[in-house]
């Protein structure tokens, strides 16, 4: 116990009048005797009632425990800091730091209890905090708060016997660049905070929404039983985000790739389920199938098959392990074949035939799809130039090209390359750009492909439909082909919506004088309905599978005719 030696009066001590902190003085019983004058200056709290008060009784019920706690070990000569929360009159409460000191003063004990004011440094410190897990922008949980919550998850399911099982999500705002650049930052800002609202409500109260960088969202679903459950709420998720937000008087329509992965199918570890979601998410955006989740066992679940996958893929160029099919495209209305769009395929040495589906996405990822996007190009345009010296002249070949492959600085140099080393005239040659690659920095994509034109390259635009391209933008790009996406052509004999949009691309692409391609072409019935729609091309199972070099060209020998033409009589 610390003892007073001045004859003065506790109250009279120099650092209890003069001290630039409150200071209370308590007798043993725990009422208040005097305090400085300090105390009348601590904002929100009317010091001048506490007189004969006990200090206990100031404070609520559980603050009041604490505090009696450290004031009986005061008593009994122990020193002590505490800090409480102090409620106001207004309602409002005052973060209040005590230090409890023990005197002795002629045979009695006193406590002088010291208080300082840190409500300001504490909410100071707590926006601090706040400000380092959440972004600024749209008060959302950032990267770092995720990948906390994400670990903990994953540490709590570790640790429970329950069968207990969580998802994520992650989803990418494709064409947000084109909005910034057209509307700039500031209305840019106001529609990812929307973004971030939206999401939240349609992911709900049980969930935990995200955003992890500039345009990249995650939504942490919490344990459920029913995975399918999960899988239908990112499809209503993905529907509901393509809904137009109205910006300061302009409505804006978003769209969003989707990686969804579960906890423990699809990965273990935080790395493990970011990578499968993201696989997901790739396939998602290089081929707008609605991929949600990778099958058990899908290269894109485990990540050793994964790296041994990579490994592999880097040599399969120099190992001649890929090869090019050929999926016929016919004129329908004159019953010929007019050409061929060349698909990859990969005779992988230990797995077999690999699926684009797997391949592909990797292949972007790591800058691969460059080289072997460069290999597809010359190999379909060689293949092409001997199949017109066999006789079949006027047989145009289509070439998918990448995002990374059209962002490439000289893809122009290296495509005129190509033209002269095969020999292949120009104009034999077509190119497929996806809605969202023509979308990406349009001003930039009309330029470049204004150059292919020049050259004599015809450009079309696949997968039309699926990418909520702009028709302002659809009329200034130099395209001379629609291929309209085989998810419309697959239920136009049974679901009305699809039949109106195929019609309407139709109609729409033959006043802009655009030739149409229907992809996904299975049943005569199919056939028949793009017909009666003045719909010319048309490719898909219904006339042939893709095919090998030399089954095409099988094909051409026979004459390229449909094997049951269909006629629709006038």
């Amino acid at each position: 116990m610390d003892y007073l030696e001045s004859s003065l009066p506790l109250t009279q001590q120099p650092l209890f009048m003069l001290s630039g902190d409150a200071i209370v003085l308590l007798g043993s019983n725990g009422k208040i005797i005097q305090l400085n004058a300090e105390c009348s200056r601590l904002p929100g709290l009317n010091s001048k009632d506490w007189l004969g008060c006990t200090f206990e009784s100031l404070l609520d019920k559980e603050n009041g425990h604490t505090f009696a706690a450290h004031f009986q070990g005061a008593l009994r000569g122990l020193a002590s800091n505490l800090e409480v929360e102090f409620p106001e009159r207004g309602g409002q409460v005052t973060e209040l730091q005590l230090r409890l000191i023990p005197v002795d003063s002629d045979g009695q004990v006193f406590i002088y209890v010291v208080l300082k004011d840190v409500t300001d440094q504490k909410r100071a410190l707590q926006l601090i905090e706040h400000m380092a897990y959440h972004d600024t922008l749209t008060g959302l949980p950032n990267r770092t708060m995720f990948q906390i919550q994400l670990t903990q998850m994953i540490s709590a399911s570790l640790g429970s016997s329950e069968d207990d099982q969580f998802a994520i999500l992650l989803l990418d705002l494709e064409r947000f660049q084109m909005v910034n650049d057209l509307l700039g930052p500031n209305l840019a800002d106001l529609l990812l905070k929307q973004v971030g609202e939206r999401l939240q409500l349609l992911a709900g109260f049980d969930c935990t929404v995200s955003r992890l960088g500039n345009h990249e969202f995650a939504v942490l679903f919490s344990r459920f039983g029913d995975s399918a459950e999960i899988v239908e709420k990112a499809r209503s998720i993905h529907e509901q985000l393509m809904v137009p937000f109205l910006v300061r008087d302009r409505e804006i329509v978003i769209v969003g790739s989707i990686g969804l992965a579960f906890y423990p199918q699809d990965g273990t570890d935080m790395n493990g389920l970011l990578l499968h979601a993201a696989n997901v998410q790739a396939m998602e955006k290089e081929y707008g199938e609605g991929v949600y989740r990778l099958q058990q066992g899908d290269f894109g679940a485990n990540a050793r098959l994964r790296l041994e996958l990579e490994h592999d893929l880097r040599k399969a160029l120099e190992r001649e392990e890929f090869e090019l099919y050929y999926q016929p495209q016919y004129d329908i209305q004159r019953n010929e074949l007019m050409g061929a769009e060349a698909l990859i395929r990969w005779h992988h040495p230990k797995h077999g035939m690999v699926s684009p589906a797997q391949f592909i996405p990797l292949a972007e990822e790591t800058g691969l799809i460059v080289p072997i996007g460069e290999w597809v190009l010359r190999t379909a345009c060689r293949q092409n130039k001997q199949w017109q010296r066999a006789g079949f002249l006027h047989l145009s070949i289509s070439v998918n090209l990448s995002l990374r492959q059209f962002q490439k600085h000289n893809l122009i140099g290296d495509i005129k390359r190509i033209l002269k080393e095969t020999e292949l005239e120009s104009k034999f040659l077509e190119l497929e750009i996806t809605e969202s690659m023509a979308m990406d920095n349009v001003e930039r994509v009309i330029r470049k492909l204004n150059e292919l034109k020049d050259l004599g390259i015809r450009i079309s635009m696949d997968d039309f439909g699926t990418g909520y391209s702009s028709l302002q933008y659809l009329r200034r790009l130099p395209l001379h082909k629609l291929k309209i996406d085989q998810s419309f052509i697959r239920d136009i004999n049974h679901d009305a919506d699809s039949a109106a949009i195929v019609s309407t691309i139709i109609a729409m692409a033959n006043h802009l004088r655009l030739e149409v391609v229907a992809e996904g072409v299975e049943t005569a019935q199919d056939l028949q309905f793009l017909l009666l729609q003045d719909c010319r091309h048309a490719q898909g199972y219904h006339f042939s599978k893709p095919l090998p070099a030399m089954e095409f060209e099988r094909l051409l020998n026979e004459g390229g005719e449909l094997l049951s033409p269909f006629y629709v009589q006038p």
